[in-house]
């Protein structure tokens, strides 16, 4: 996160000290709201310490009670619980608790047994201070649980600062096993926006829930910034308690501000102004999407960015989205993805933030290519808290009570579409029926669907056992042989049926070894004419039978070689080298999908590839060069190569990081750090016996590092290009 971030993203905490501070249940019917509140369930019984509401005119009626200008209803002490699905059909909503801590929120408890409250709207545009969600001010202890709030629609267009889906601001709360979905947009500036939450403060814990939540700051404006969060937009005046355990966001998040903060859990935490307060605990959370974006690419975190750290066992995406591309010497610790956390260094005298250069963001959790492996799970379940039980989903891991992410269980269907597979259609009259129930089947449907699924599999065994053989008599039309090779070369072909009458449809299934692909496949007639063939994707492949008999032939080669960077070909002499420096983390390239193979090559990323391809270790404490800010991609670099005796710099205190790198440089570095005296000497004419580098060229050449550049020259004054060293690096490696 870059340092002029910071100093904006405090006007935010700022214009906090401004406010006042302090799966789904079945069988049941959905009730729709009419727009009208009732509130007699309440005040039929003053003085009861539960209430049951199953209608959206008694939850209408819930936030008139609490936001009575007269004699507000906190409910603090009572507990209210949902007895029935809610539509609020899409009519401007007034969220519960429309005012600030002291006034006018809400305190209890307020349990919707996972029921759904969907079509949540509010759209409204001024410059009052409003709420937004369903919820506005949850305060004095309130906790909200169990509840799931879906395909909501909010348009933040007021004077507030916070906006969130299930609540604006929770204070001093609990909010357990929720969930949300639909959308929400901010579009003023100067707000604090979360899918879940919009702000919390003091000791909130937040835990068990998830979010499917679009969030938008439209905003661009850079004296109006934002601080934008999958699940919570901002957090301040934490308390020792404060946290975010077992939660999930597999929705989106944009952001249009070059100056906001935006995070997948947590857009950003602040502690207040007297610098004591130790910071929200996030933990075991996993963003299980790709889909956040900003304008400002590198003020991105897939989890948030802190002032006091305390992220542990967190799980991201491994790679930035699609599209988004992160010069990874600006971002070396990520190889070219988003910061996981960021900690924040903040001067609130100066009014300024900025990252802490020396964090290790690996001690916040992994990143992974995917979400729905074993080892996510397992590890989810391992540091899960006490009451949380993370299962399998169709996407991502989420919790046992989440039934809409949970697939449905398809064994029945597997194995009734193995059944007719393993018939040969050509042996009955009509096996359309067999194809319209295979093709009708949907995957990816959850659990609360499995009477779909489970239909899905009888209309196949229906049809299945609806089938009419043909007669033996001399009516049937005859059959014709498909045949295939014995042996097909670095693939298998298969067919299905293996013999077909006129007209039928055969299908072809081809699989290449690994490594291969098809190259060629064919269908040949009796008559040497070539039949018409339909790619039906998954290497599967269909042609209609002729009134013969018919040969299938395939061939198959090695998979073309496709390069990481588009300014390098699988022709170039570095290609297998730039390959597997991309492929190790040593570089990502220069941006905007290019490595850059001609441009010289600096002693600031020469140390830096090095030092990641020794495994980025920690170096003991940084260097003392006048030239290499602490804050550089390649301090830590330079800081382990001075350790490791590969540098001393080039006199007068400086390293010249932005020096042109020699050859000569170029394998006396690698030679420090990985190589080893041996008994030959360099037989180039340029290179003199007692040159520093002499040791190094003698070794490069009987290791297989480098000929020379031709005509017994080793050219050691010639700058090193980027392409030069990485080949470099590639042979020292693969020989090492």
């Amino acid at each position: 996160m870059k340092k002029r971030i910071g100093s904006l993203l405090l006007i935010l905490a700022l214009c906090f000290t401004l406010l006042p501070t302090a799966a789904f249940a079945e069988g049941t019917s959905v009730d729709n709201w009419d727009g009208t509140a009732n509130t007699s369930w309440y005040t039929s019984a003053p003085d009861a310490s539960e209430y049951h509401i199953s209608t959206a005119e008694q939850l209408a009626g819930l936030a008139q009670l609490v936001n009575g200008k007269a004699t507000p209803v906190l409910f603090g002490g009572k507990t209210i619980y949902l007895d029935n699905d809610l539509d609020l059909s899409g009519t401007q909503w007034t969220p519960i608790g429309n005012g600030d801590n002291f006034v006018r929120h809400f305190a209890g408890t307020f349990d919707g047994q996972h029921h759904k409250i969907m079509n949540l709207y509010h759209h409204y545009t001024g410059d009052e201070l409003v709420r937004n969600g369903l919820f506005g001010v949850v305060s004095d202890g309130g906790t909200l649980k169990n509840l799931l709030v879906i395909d909501a629609d909010i348009a933040s267009n007021d004077g507030s600062l916070l906006a969130g889906i299930l609540a604006d601001w929770v204070d001093g709360g609990t909010v357990e096993n929720c969930y949300t979905s639909g959308k929400i947009e901010n579009n003023v500036g100067d707000k604090m926006v979360g899918g879940l939450i919009g702000q919390c403060t003091g000791s909130t814990q937040v835990k068990g829930c998830g979010s499917d939540a679009t969030v938008i700051s439209t905003e661009s404006d850079e004296d109006h910034v934002d601080t934008v969060g999958g699940l919570i937009g901002q957090w301040e005046n934490s308390a020792d308690s404060s946290s975010i355990t077992d939660c999930w966001f597999g929705g989106s998040v944009s952001c249009n501000n070059i100056y906001s903060a935006v995070g997948g859990i947590l857009g950003a935490n602040f502690e207040n102004f007297s610098g004591n307060k130790p910071g929200v605990i996030i933990k075991n959370c996993i963003v299980a999407t790709k889909n956040i974006t900003g304008a400002e690419p590198g003020n991105i975190t897939w989890i948030t960015a802190v002032v006091k750290t305390h992220v542990t066992d967190c799980i991201w995406p491994d790679t930035p989205p699609a599209g988004v591309t992160l010069d990874e010497e600006t971002y070396p610790d990520n190889k070219g993805n988003y910061f996981a956390v960021t900690k924040l260094v903040v001067d609130w005298d100066a009014g300024t933030a900025g990252a802490d250069p020396t964090f290790d963001q690996s001690s916040c959790g992994t990143a992974v290519p995917n979400f729905t492996s074993e080892d996510v799970l397992t590890g989810l379940q391992t540091n899960a808290e006490t009451g949380i039980e993370w299962v399998a989903g169709i996407d991502h891991p989420t919790f046992s009570w989440d039934k809409w992410h949970i697939s449905a269980d398809y064994t029945a269907v597997d194995a009734a579409i193995e059944k007719a597979n393993a018939l040969n259609e050509n042996d009955y009259r009509d096996f359309s029926a067999v194809k319209a129930a295979l093709d009708a089947v949907v995957r990816g449907k959850n659990i609360t669907e499995q009477a779909e699924v489970d239909a899905m599999a009888q209309a196949i065994e229906e049809a299945i056992n609806a089938l009419v053989r043909r007669s033996s008599g001399g009516s049937s039309s005859p059959s014709y042989s498909v045949t295939t090779p014995s042996k097909t070369e670095n693939g298998t072909v298969t067919v299905n049926p293996k013999s077909a009458s006129k007209g039928s449809t055969v299908t072809i299934t081809v699989k290449p070894d690994s490594g291969y692909q098809l190259d060629d496949l064919t269908v040949i007639d009796k008559n040497g004419n070539e039949l018409k063939l339909t790619d039906k994707g998954n290497g599967k492949y269909t042609f209609t039978m002729p009134a013969s008999k018919v040969e299938v032939n395939a061939t198959f080669v090695k998979e073309v070689e496709i390069s990481p960077f588009s300014d390098v070909s699988a022709s170039n002499y570095y290609y297998e080298a730039v390959k597997w420096a991309q492929e190790k983390g040593i570089t990502g390239g220069i941006g905007n999908g290019l490595f850059g193979p001609n441009q010289p090559c600096t002693r600031a990323q020469i140390v830096t590839f090095l030092w990641r391809a020794a495994g980025s270790p920690e170096p003991k404490s940084m260097s003392s060069f006048s030239d290499v800010s602490t804050d550089s991609y390649y301090a830590k670099a330079v800081a382990w190569a001075v350790e490791n005796g590969i540098t001393t710099g080039t006199g007068d205190g400086k390293f010249s990081p932005d020096a042109t790198c020699t050859r000569a440089q170029s394998v006396t570095f690698l030679f420090r750090a990985i190589g080893k005296l041996v008994d030959s000497k360099a037989e180039f004419s340029d290179v003199l016996t007692d040159s520093y580098y002499a040791n190094a060229v003698a070794w490069a050449v009987e290791n297989g590092v480098t000929n020379g550049i031709g005509d017994g020259l080793f050219g050691p004054d010639n700058s090193c290009t980027r392409a030069q060293i990485v080949t470099f690096l590639f042979r020292a490696y693969q020989g090492k």
